[in-house]
């Protein structure tokens, strides 16, 4: 699982409704931060059956969200709430609301009260500020659903399931999936791509209410599988093969195979290869990165030249 680097990003009070996720990308917080699942399409499923085609699998996203109290790590969920970098308390709505008239009110006749516990605090508290380190209420404006606790990484997020990204379409010599491969000779591996969602750089931005954070996102390597044992890293999506580029090496990725696929399950080997997406993202006065992998395979059989003597 790849790992994350970000900064403590600070919570925003929004409107939101509760059902306001992103589609393709699925989080949960945990007590060491959030983890994302990002949804990949898959273009074909033909893996290792000797016919053409290429599968997907879906890749794992982790996007940390670091809290802090007074500048020590702190539980970003607990029985209090969800914690406020901005704030520095756990924040839940009050249940049961107060009833009209209570002072914690402040007038207000709409909305919902929320409860502003830090650490260490009692269950009690006043409206407006904290006194003594304690807890307090403060008030929400009514929106299309409950208030919740929005931070840019959500954000982030959404922009990322706007992106549509694609898994990789591994792409090998020979063209064709069921002319083999000579032991000894060289395979080129690259990746079909035509739009940028396939290998990037893209671009789209998410808005929560007046916030908006943008997403770059873009391949910064390919790892190759070739299904020999050999693992193989490209700095790119590899050079597509044309006739009269020969039969000599790929000049920025490939694979030349000392032995016959014909043991491997449906006498071929499976080709995989995993993109590794960088997604810098910037808003509401924050930047962090979010890193996550796609995978696509391939058949490719490698078969031994037979020479036939006669006389």
């Amino acid at each position: 699982r790849t790992c994350v680097l970000a900064a403590s990003v600070p919570l925003l009070m929004l409107p939101l409704p509760v059902a306001a996720a992103s589609g393709a990308v699925n989080c949960k917080d945990t007590l060491t931060g959030r983890v994302c699942e990002v949804a990949a399409e898959t273009p074909g499923s033909q893996t290792g059956s000797g016919e053409g085609g290429t599968s997907a699998s879906t890749g794992r996203q982790d996007t940390t969200r670091t809290c802090s109290f007074d500048g020590e790590p702190i539980d970003c969920t607990s029985s209090r709430g969800t914690w406020s970098n901005e704030r520095q308390c756990w924040v839940r709505a009050l249940d049961p609301q107060p009833p009209a008239g209570d002072p914690r009110w402040e007038g207000q006749t709409e909305g919902t009260l929320y409860a502003c516990r830090p650490p260490g605090a009692g269950e009690g508290g006043t409206a407006g500020g904290a006194t003594g380190g304690g807890a307090y209420t403060f008030w929400a404006p009514p929106g299309a659903g409950a208030p919740v606790l929005v931070d840019p990484v959500d954000l982030a997020e959404r922009a990322v399931d706007r992106m549509d990204l694609r898994a990789p379409r591994v792409a090998a010599t020979p063209l064709d999936p069921d002319a083999p491969l000579l032991v000894g000779m060289h395979a080129w591996f690259w990746l079909e791509q035509d739009e940028p969602r396939d290998v990037g750089p893209i671009e789209r931005t998410a808005t929560a209410g007046p916030v908006s954070v943008t997403a770059r996102a873009r391949v910064t390597k390919v790892v190759w599988q070739a299904g020999d044992g050999t693992t193989i890293t490209c700095r790119g999506a590899g050079t597509a093969w044309r006739p009269e580029l020969g039969s000599g090496p790929s000049p920025t990725c490939g694979h030349r195979y000392t032995r016959a696929s014909l043991d491997e399950p449906g006498e071929a080997y499976v080709v995989r290869a995993t993109t590794h997406w960088r997604v810098e993202w910037s808003g509401a006065g924050q930047s962090g990165v979010l890193t996550f992998t796609m995978s696509g395979t391939r058949p490719l059989r490698v078969t031994e030249l037979q020479v036939l003597q006669t006389g």
